[in-house]
């Protein structure tokens, strides 16, 4: 075989071990092909996850702000109704003309209807706060209403006085006069009773160690004012009740007192409750 031969067998050797040597290259090639596009997709699918659930999360905030924010503006509009409610029932409770007035029993309608929205919209220590103000409201206007009764039944009493004493003569029966005798009696009594400041008409004994012997007296005291009030034909039964329970409870000027007492606990409930209330707004609750 001559040279030429022998080149043309080993250029044949040569392409065919060439052949699968690049079989082999570009099955490499396309596995790493492979590799990179499937790295490439898991990390654009990766980020794609990232950037949907950051869509997601902030979609979820954003709900729960507007709806925090939404529930807080209901809040505030039913605690500034039950406020409103509030202060009306004590407007209508002090203009009032009459114990059976039609806007002072719709005004406390009015509190408990608020009261029970509230109940409703939370949160627990507002509605707590707001209970405790209703029934102090409820306590000042009962002395509210008991004043504006009691003031004419005493009107009513001092110009049953004063008629009587225009009119007075030495032969004619004063029975208004004696009422007013029976009640001043029973209103000294219970003063001394409550708060002994002697010297008095009955600041000779101590209602603690002779409790049968005091309320013998006050039983005695009340039923003669009791009698003296019934003999007098300007006074109707239920102004003397309102007189008797005045006299029985120190008088006219300590359920004034009592009164300014209730208005006082009125106010600092109201003061709690507005505590309260800004506390959870300020907290964003």
């Amino acid at each position: 075989m001559d040279l030429a031969g022998f080149g043309a067998i080993a250029a044949a050797l040569v392409a065919a071990v060439g052949i699968p040597a690049t079989v082999l290259v570009g099955r490499w090639q396309m596995r790493a092909a492979l590799r990179s596009a499937d790295a490439t997709s898991q990390a654009g699918l990766t980020q794609a996850q990232a950037t949907y659930q950051a869509a997601l999360d902030q979609a979820a905030a954003q709900s729960t702000a507007a709806h925090a924010q939404w529930r807080r503006g209901i809040r505030r509009d039913a605690w500034s109704a039950f406020l409103l409610a509030i202060e009306d029932a004590v407007n209508a409770g002090h203009s009032a003309p009459s114990e059976g007035s039609a806007d002072f029993a719709a005004a406390r309608r009015a509190v408990k209807t608020s009261l029970v929205v509230l109940e409703l919209e939370g949160p627990p220590p507002v509605v707590t706060a707001a209970k405790t103000l209703r029934r102090t409201c409820n306590d000042y206007l009962e002395l509210v209403r008991g004043d504006l009764l009691a003031s004419h039944a005493w009107h009513t009493f001092h110009t049953a006085v004063d008629n009587e004493r225009t009119n007075f003569a030495d032969d004619t029966a004063a029975p208004v006069h004696d009422a007013q005798a029976a009640l001043s009696n029973l209103e000294n009594l219970m003063n001394e009773i409550r708060s002994p400041t002697g010297p008095g008409p009955w600041a000779s004994f101590d209602p603690d160690a002779e409790p049968e012997i005091a309320n013998e007296r006050i039983e005695r005291a009340y039923a003669a004012a009791t009698e003296a009030l019934a003999a007098c034909p300007s006074i109707t039964s239920g102004q003397a009740r309102t007189l008797l329970h005045d006299a029985a409870h120190g008088g006219r000027d300590e359920m004034l007192h009592q009164r300014d007492d209730y208005l006082r606990f009125f106010e600092e409930a109201r003061a709690a409750f507005l505590s309260a209330a800004q506390e959870h707004l300020d907290g964003g609750q």
